[in-house]
């Protein structure tokens, strides 16, 4: 039978610290960088980009 998961917002909240704790705690001691961190951090970390291409066909003024 398949699981049910619920979102619990005080969890997620306890979570998003924790991760936050060990992100400091890694630019203290130096395993990782201010540029490294906000690469696995940034709005398109989870984003898989293979290859891409902007092609503008239009000028907007």
């Amino acid at each position: 039978m398949a699981q049910i998961n619920y979102y619990d917002p005080a969890l997620r909240r306890a979570e998003k610290e924790r991760q936050r704790e060990s992100d400091e705690e890694g630019l203290r001691s130096g395993r990782v960088s201010p540029e490294e961190l906000n690469r696995r951090n940034g709005f398109f970390a989870s984003l898989e980009i293979i290859e891409s291409q902007v092609i503008c066909q239009e000028e907007f003024f």
